[in-house]
């Protein structure tokens, strides 16, 4: 019995992607070398590597929760594991700040010292993965707004300016550009080659709503 954090293994469409991507950043990727390799061989001051960084994200997508209790009829997935990790992983590592793991670290507890689970936490078990679903979505938007809100804070008063800028992501007349300093993830309009250094001028920077947006020069 447990509670786990799944995450789906890439699946070919999103390897082949990403190699791609890598091939167009000016990086040779075999198809025998695992992605984390790779990614741990990239220089760590490259704009095209941090680019390459960037586009690995599209990997790691599907990020879940499964409960399972042999004992009450429910099974252990089919796919236990955390294609991230590598692993089978259960969440035990934070129990003062996150809802789950408190549950998991007395699954872990029980299990270590050969005795039944509590009934309260047998019957909490199926309900929790609906439950960590919509409070890491909630955390999520919680934690976006306020980066945004505070980039957008500190930039404020620059609408107008250049800056120098790396671009991570490409998308037609659009994409999105890391300014290092201040340092800000953002939109940016114009054509744009995914991994180039560019100028970039602020074209929006509204603390209120969060809204930033650059243009390249």
């Amino acid at each position: 019995m447990g509670l786990l954090r799944t995450l789906p293994a890439p699946d070919p469409d999103a390897l082949s992607a990403f190699r791609g991507a890598a091939r167009e950043l000016g990086f040779d990727l075999p198809d025998s070398l695992p992605v984390a390799e790779a990614l741990a061989g990239l220089p760590a001051d490259s704009p095209s590597a941090l680019a390459l960084r960037r586009a690995a994200t599209v990997l790691l997508r599907g990020a879940g929760y499964v409960a399972f209790d042999r004992s009450a009829g429910t099974e252990a997935p089919a796919d236990p594991g955390h294609g991230g990790i590598g692993a089978p992983y259960a969440h035990v590592t934070a129990p003062l700040r996150r809802l789950a793991d408190r549950f998991g670290t007395e699954v872990c507890l029980a299990v270590t010292a050969g005795g039944e689970l509590p009934e309260w936490l047998r019957a909490a078990l199926p309900a929790l993965p609906d439950v960590m679903a919509e409070s890491d979505a909630l955390a999520g938007r919680v934690d976006r707004a306020c980066v945004d809100r505070t980039e957008a804070a500190l930039l404020n008063a620059r609408v107008g300016e250049e800056f120098d800028a790396v671009v991570l992501r490409a998308d037609g007349d659009a994409g999105e550009v890391y300014v290092p300093d201040p340092p800000v993830l953002a939109r940016c309009t114009g054509v744009l080659t995914a991994g180039a250094a560019v100028r970039v001028r602020l074209t929006e920077a509204d603390p209120g709503t969060g809204r930033i947006e650059f243009a390249a020069s």
